[in-house]
């Protein structure tokens, strides 16, 4: 977190932009440096609230593409085409929700969090849970070829997630863009090019 009284550049940078939240610079570093999306994709972005990320991708894909938000919690921008929005907890969410809207996706990202303890222990699983929820829903819905981009927590358990990533993708790379801060344990896995589809 920035020292108090100190301000953070791209929360500044960020509202002076017109983006709902600092968190879009990261999902836009990692996207000009790999080049993830593209004018046309369908882009599914799970625990999108407040919505930055749904702001940059609709921005991304075009008139022509099609962006679908997740989210417990409604957004901060509105909503109209190329991005559509689901209200609800995607632990409890019917698939058909979602592929009524699109069948299959060429991206999945996901910038969920937990509610953090301070317990370091803790607060890994529950970011692993949510990382794993997102896996989850990226296993059934992306189609062969497509890109899965999740945020978590650094800890003993990402190792073996990361080796399941890497035999379902062609390419995966741990990342923490300059939109992260120092001192956080949060990292973002990014596999790209799947191999195949459930």
């Amino acid at each position: 977190m920035p020292r108090p009284g100190v301000p953070d550049s791209y929360r500044t940078k960020a509202r002076a932009e017109g983006y709902v939240a600092r968190a879009i610079y990261k999902l836009k570093a990692i996207d000009e440096k790999y080049r993830l999306l593209h004018r046309g994709q369908r882009v599914l972005d799970l625990g999108c609230a407040p919505g930055s990320w749904l702001q940059y991708l609709a921005s991304r894909v075009g008139p022509t593409g099609v962006v679908v938000g997740v989210d417990l919690t409604p957004l901060a921008i509105l909503v109209a085409p190329p991005i559509h929005f689901v209200l609800g907890d995607l632990a409890a969410l019917e698939l058909e929700t979602v592929t009524a809207i699109s069948a299959d996706f060429d991206a999945v990202v996901s910038d969920m969090a937990p509610k953090t303890t301070g317990i370091r222990e803790v607060d890994q699983q529950r970011s692993l849970d949510l990382v794993l929820l997102a896996w989850k829903w990226a296993r059934k819905l992306l189609r062969p070829g497509g890109h899965f981009l999740v945020k978590v927590f650094e800890g003993p358990e990402v190792e073996d997630l990361f080796r399941e990533l890497e035999a379902a993708f062609r390419v995966c790379r741990r990342v923490k863009p300059p939109g992260s801060r120092a001192a956080s344990k949060e990292i973002y896995l990014l596999a790209m090019n799947m191999k195949f589809k459930e």
